[in-house]
């Protein structure tokens, strides 16, 4: 049996919760973002600020609601209430959740359950409603790439093809569907691409080796991949030290043949205008990754409610 690529393992990789979590200055400005949205400016800690319309409306008093899937998903997102209920100074409400991140549900099961003050539910909902749709379908749909991808013994990978600002909550739910992550930013991996290259000038086998081999000096231990677009550029990266080599919009046949060529010297990416819809083809070429976007800029919102209950 042909080994695996030494550095097959540090692809397969997956954000936790945890990590979001202590990504602290990722999403708690974006949570700050949403209380201005919906209330005009931040709200202090105290005293708690109604929404209008629950002011005009007189509410008080406590209540129950559950968050109800209206649809089968893949959840994500469950333990973000707790976040949003600090952000917006929800003091008097809590949150309990009935349901796990990256667990399959079925319409009508119920996800969590909220309690506390009226009013305070009622100014929180919308935006809560819209993490977990949003979330949930990227899990949703990735999960639907991984059931294709899965029995191919390919796995799939993230891309940094995400909404601004946020990133590390869209990949952990591309994580939650079944997907690996990607690197999370220009910090963390190395991906030389065609721009690199032609910024450096870089032209010919001899030249894109050396310029490799310089790159693998500088970087010691921290990922190289580099990205060609044919089949002669694939010899050049494996002797120039690379840990993988993103194969940019070739067909499912050239990804084929990329794997033979290679003997699991190094990690395959297959990327590049791949969908859903073609996603078998890529998937049966065998690469050890296939990486798209699709799960995250293709995926609809999930439509999970809030029911009253009392």
């Amino acid at each position: 049996m042909t080994p695996s690529p030494a550095r097959l393992k540090d692809f397969r990789q997956r954000i936790s919760w945890r990590e979001v979590e202590q990504a602290e200055s990722c999403w708690e400005r974006i949570l700050l973002g949403c209380v201005e949205e919906d209330f005009g400016k931040p709200i202090p800690s105290k005293p708690w600020q109604e929404d209008l319309t629950s002011s005009l409306c007189s509410l008080q008093g406590n209540g129950t609601a559950q968050l109800v899937a209206r649809e089968p998903l893949v959840l994500c997102g469950i333990q973000l209430p707790n976040l949003l209920l600090d952000k917006f100074s929800c003091h008097d409400l809590n949150f309990i959740p009935n349901g796990k991140d990256g667990e399959p549900y079925q319409a009508g099961n119920n996800l969590g359950t909220l309690r506390g003050s009226i009013p305070q539910l009622l100014a929180v909902e919308r935006t809560l409603l819209n993490f977990l749709q949003h979330l949930s379908g990227i899990a949703t749909h990735a999960a639907d790439f991984v059931k294709v991808t899965q029995p191919e013994n390919v796995c799939l990978l993230d891309t940094r093809k995400t909404t601004p600002g946020l990133r590390i909550l869209e990949k952990y739910a591309t994580a939650c569907g079944g997907s690996y992550n990607h690197r999370m930013g220009l910090f963390d991996r190395a991906l030389i691409k065609d721009n690199h290259l032609a910024a450096a000038g870089i032209e010919g086998s001899k030249a894109l080796v050396n310029f490799i081999q310089a790159v693998r000096e500088r970087a010691q231990e921290k990922l190289i991949e580099l990205e060609i677009d044919n089949l002669d550029q694939l010899e050049c990266a494996i002797s120039g030290g690379v840990d993988a080599v993103l194969l940019d919009n070739f067909t499912p046949q050239e990804v084929a043949q990329a794997v033979e060529i290679n003997q699991n010297r190094v990690v395959l990416e297959a990327s590049g205008c791949i969908n859903r819809g073609n996603l078998i083809e890529y998937a049966k070429a065998k690469p050890h990754f296939i990486s798209t976007g699709a799960p995250v800029h293709s995926a609809k919102w999930v439509d999970i409610g809030l029911d009253w209950i009392k």
